[in-house]
């Protein structure tokens, strides 16, 4: 099988034989297991501690943080790109919980804890940058980058929902499922509160962390249409989305387009399918899922 484009040596420096390149050059591993590790015991502690995390909100942020501590121990020093992910979001859906319950003390640390991670990102962005100024391709693996990050930002945003829906605790759950009965949902409204957040859990790991991302973009197109069209009533507000009927469907658009963009490309190299696809280990049919035919000419 061919390698992707994005995998040859003049493009962006990262091949099958050394995807240990793509990690940070200054920022070291050791900040970001403090930072987790900092994350973990003030989930803890604001699960059973002062007890600012209800229910079983307490759980999912212990459990959720100590994922993303686990990777960042393990994984991230053997596969970077594969461990960063699996912690970044890992943390931001324990990050979301306590700033749902209004949890001080976690979002206190989980907010140093961003911006440790935020520059693992930045200095990893710009390593790659160095290695390839000199090379024939690097105006387009600037651009691999820029994409990237509009991927990362719109991906990883669908956690917010999901984590309301499927992680926040009791009291958000409910009035999420109030919610969909005033769409006329009079049975099963529950169901459909945890169907809406699976599903937008498996677009933040398909487009957010790149694994199958064409398909899970796919999905998520049909997803957001679905939700806007069947129940939102977004398409019938006008265009902008601060507008005093709601939202209208600016937002939805900018959805997307951005999804629409990764169904036909991929997500590129910094993601789980890059590592998948620099393996060589992926069947014909699940190749299509993660990248198009260009990138394997």
């Amino acid at each position: 099988m061919n390698k992707p484009l994005f995998f040859a040596g003049f493009v962006d420096g990262v091949s099958a034989g050394d995807y240990r390149l793509l990690a940070p050059s200054h920022v070291p591993l050791a900040l970001a297991r403090l930072a987790l590790a900092a994350t973990w015991l003030a989930a803890l502690y604001c699960g059973w501690g002062n007890g600012s995390l209800p229910d079983f909100a307490a759980w999912s942020a212990a459990l959720w943080s100590g994922l993303a501590l686990v990777s960042a121990l393990w994984l991230t020093p053997r596969v970077f790109t594969l461990g960063y992910l699996i912690s970044l979001l890992s943390f931001l859906i324990a990050w979301r919980v306590a700033a749902m319950n209004g949890a001080l003390i976690l979002m206190g640390v989980a907010s140093l804890a961003a911006v440790v991670l935020v520059l693992q990102f930045i200095d990893c962005m710009a390593s790659d940058w160095r290695r390839n100024q000199a090379r024939q391709g690097a105006w387009l693996a600037t651009l691999l980058w820029q994409m990237t990050l509009v991927r990362l930002c719109f991906g990883l945003n669908e956690l917010g929902h999901a984590t309301e829906k499927l992680f926040a605790g009791l009291g958000s759950f409910h009035t999420l499922e109030h919610g969909f009965q005033g769409f006329g949902i009079t049975h099963g409204a529950g169901l459909f509160v945890v169907l809406g957040g699976l599903i937008e859990l498996a677009s933040a790991i398909s487009v957010g962390l790149g694994l199958f991302a064409r398909l899970g973009a796919l999905l998520s197109v049909v997803y957001f249409l679905v939700a806007t069209l069947g129940f939102g009533g977004e398409w019938t507000r006008g265009y902008a989305w601060a507008s005093p009927g709601g939202g209208g469907w600016e937002y939805v658009m900018m959805l997307l387009v951005v999804f629409g963009s990764v169904m036909m490309t991929g997500a590129g190299k910094f993601s789980i399918d890059g590592w998948l696809l620099s393996k060589g280990v992926l069947p014909g049919w699940l190749v299509r899922c993660c990248t198009n035919r260009a990138a394997l000419t």
